[in-house]
């Protein structure tokens, strides 16, 4: 009975989410070349640090104990975690448009 009256009524909703609007830190187009810059700066400096420990603890032996394994896996994380987000968040600075869709959101989450 549910079901013929939303078809008679037209009771279900029609709406369907395929983008969201990042609203991001700022607006001002003087801000976002410098911001964009700073970020991108600490994105550089975290991945490379990350790569470096990664690369010290495969390659050295004496390192291969419990706790550069956990130190190992945490740089893999951050890693991964970083370059998910970062990248969109620099392009946002340069583009007018800072939309993400739908897949790319439930991507990053």
């Amino acid at each position: 009975m549910e079901n013929y009256l939303k078809e008679k009524m037209g009771l279900e909703n029609g709406s369907l989410v395929t983008e969201f609007i990042l609203l991001g830190l700022t607006n001002d187009p003087d801000l976002q070349l410098p911001l964009f810059l700073l970020f991108l700066l600490i994105y550089i400096t975290t991945a490379l640090g990350n790569l470096a420990l990664i690369l010290l603890i495969v390659l050295n032996s004496h390192l291969h104990t419990p706790m550069y394994f956990f130190l190992f896996n945490l740089s893999c994380i951050d890693l991964c975690y970083s370059s998910v987000i970062t990248p969109k968040m620099l392009m946002n600075f340069l583009v007018r448009k800072n939309v993400i869709s739908y897949n790319g959101c439930m991507t990053q989450l």
